[in-house]
């Protein structure tokens, strides 16, 4: 045990290329057990966060495999509550929190491939069954989980992750503060994914934020079979309406699903 490899020293070993790998750290990794799976956890962090960016190599990107790791061993600190039977009552009383790391925000799509994020609403115990959604935002070299509120900026990259236990659709997108609709997985319409069922399940694609200033809010609605455009569109247009046109007080839509949202602040 007192011979193990530290955790940082491990996580940039393992981003090195093969040649700059020291040796001693390989062949204590071929007797160790416990550094071995230490490895497995590392290296699934990192592909879930960074995937194949260079800038995996980076300390700041260590760190936050280090943090990512750690962050699923204290899952049972923060959970996003969905009940299976949510109310918009119930929704719109929802204070959506996350693991702290820096800030960051969504808007109108461009694509590119990026990983990883982790996005939790803190409440009561997360129903069984209940949808759990993640989202990380990448700036630079770094990446980090979203807070609620915080200030996002153009050209962070959000990636998002979702937890449930049936399969079905999820669509995810934005809205402005001038009642702009943003879809995130096609240009031309709201159309969700196919979400099998599992546990922090990537969805394919990321999104890049662009020059919007003011406030946005993004929308993760689940349900067993897609929902039509136009329906979801008026759903928004009636939450803005009973909001008075602010996008703030518009926490939910009035639409039968599993949903959340969380707010982006656009300075």
């Amino acid at each position: 045990m007192t011979d193990c490899v530290m955790r940082l020293e491990l996580v940039q070993w393992e981003a090195n290329p093969e040649a700059r790998r020291s040796p001693d750290v390989g062949a204590h990794l071929r007797t160790c057990d416990r550094c071995a799976a230490a490895l497995a956890e590392l290296v699934s962090a990192r592909e879930e966060l960074l995937g194949s960016d260079p800038a995996a190599q980076s300390l700041a990107a260590a760190r936050a495999i280090l943090a990512r790791v750690a962050e699923r061993r204290r899952r049972n600190w923060w959970r996003l509550v969905v009940p299976l039977t949510l109310t918009p009552v119930a929704a719109a009383t929802m204070v959506l929190l996350v693991m702290t790391r820096s800030g960051l925000s969504p808007a109108p799509p461009a694509r590119d491939k990026i990983s990883g994020a982790a996005m939790y609403v803190a409440g009561a115990v997360r129903s069984k069954g209940a949808l759990l959604v993640e989202a990380f935002c990448k700036r630079g070299e770094s990446v980090f989980p979203i807070k609620d509120g915080d200030d996002f900026v153009k050209g962070d990259r959000l990636r998002f992750a979702y937890t449930k236990d049936q399969p079905g659709v999820l669509l995810v997108f934005g809205v402005d503060d001038t009642g702009r609709v943003f879809p995130y997985y096609r240009d031309d319409a709201l159309a969700g994914v196919s979400a099998p069922p599992g546990a922090e399940v990537m969805l394919p694609e990321s999104v890049e934020l662009d020059d919007h200033h003011g406030w946005e809010r993004v929308f993760a609605l689940w349900t067993p079979a897609a929902l039509a455009d136009d329906m979801v569109r008026t759903a928004v247009a009636e939450a803005l309406a009973a909001g008075k046109g602010d996008i703030r007080q518009a926490a939910s839509l009035p639409v039968e699903a599993e949903q959340v949202s969380f707010l982006l602040r656009r300075p």
